[in-house]
């Protein structure tokens, strides 16, 4: 049920979307259903127009909904949908799309860091990490194989039980236990053949392609916290990217990401 957007301390488009976002992922709107009217969401929400307007553009750009001009504004009946513009977890990735995340394999390995996880991770090689091995599910269908890692201190660090990654992200528990919250990653997408172990894991024939995404993420004061590799079904995901024109691109500034690319050298 949508609440007034007016009780939060956020600015109005900031709660507007996230009670949209809420209301589609926990399903009162189910994917392919039509949402309320722009002068009906104002009425729920307690917003203007405009506030509507913005935070319906936003739900669009996370490619959770899809306007029809003239018509109104659908949820997208699609399967999950990364936007890759944003970066935020797997668990509120197959949310968003309106199914159940959850997890049919958990484990945890204790290692040292070697030189590609210590020149990601900004730490001395040697240093003790742990690694979180996941298989993700969207309505108990695997759907991705991952492997998070990020400095046994920092995870000792952080007062949660390790079990509730069974149903949450890593990005939630660290904000949630620590305040350390994740800015942005840098990643690289590749389709890879599957390796036997990931195969088995998500069910598939041997030799399967998926695509695979490197990524390190960073803390606001660009501290690196967590490195990740993940196979992702490709049959399961809509991979969406914006992308600027050529006009826009020139003008726009570029950051220096050659310290941080995590597979520079293949």
């Amino acid at each position: 049920m949508l609440r007034s957007a007016r009780a939060e301390r956020k600015t109005l488009t900031e709660v507007a979307q996230q009670e949209l976002r809420q209301a589609i992922t926990s399903g009162t709107f189910r994917p392919g259903s039509q949402l309320p009217t722009e002068a009906e969401l104002c009425e729920i929400l307690g917003v203007s127009r405009t506030v509507v307007r913005e935070a319906l553009r936003v739900l669009e750009d996370d490619g959770l909904v899809a306007r029809r001009h003239g018509v109104g504004t659908f949820v997208r009946n699609h399967p999950i949908v990364k936007n890759l513009n944003f970066n935020f977890g797997i668990t509120e990735m197959i949310e968003s799309a309106g199914l159940k995340s959850g997890t049919s394999y958990l484990a945890f390995h204790q290692e040292t860091a070697d030189e590609e996880k210590a020149r990601q991770l900004g730490v001395p090689l040697g240093t003790p990490l742990i690694t979180v091995e996941r298989v993700r599910t969207a309505d108990q269908r695997p759907v991705v194989y991952s492997l998070d890692t990020l400095s046994e201190a920092l995870f000792q660090k952080a007062d949660f039980d390790p079990q509730l990654l069974q149903t949450e992200s890593i990005y939630n528990l660290l904000q949630a236990s620590l305040g350390q919250v994740i800015e942005y990653g840098i990643a690289r997408l590749v389709p890879v053949v599957a390796p036997p172990h990931v195969a088995a894991k998500l069910n598939l024939p041997p030799n399967p392609l998926t695509l695979y995404i490197v990524q390190t993420d960073y803390s606001s004061g660009d501290e690196p916290l967590v490195y990740s590799c993940e196979y992702h079904l490709p049959d399961a995901f809509d991979f969406v990217v914006w992308r600027r024109g050529q006009n826009q691109s020139r003008h726009a500034s570029r950051p220096d990401l050659s310290r941080k690319n995590p597979m520079e050298d293949g």
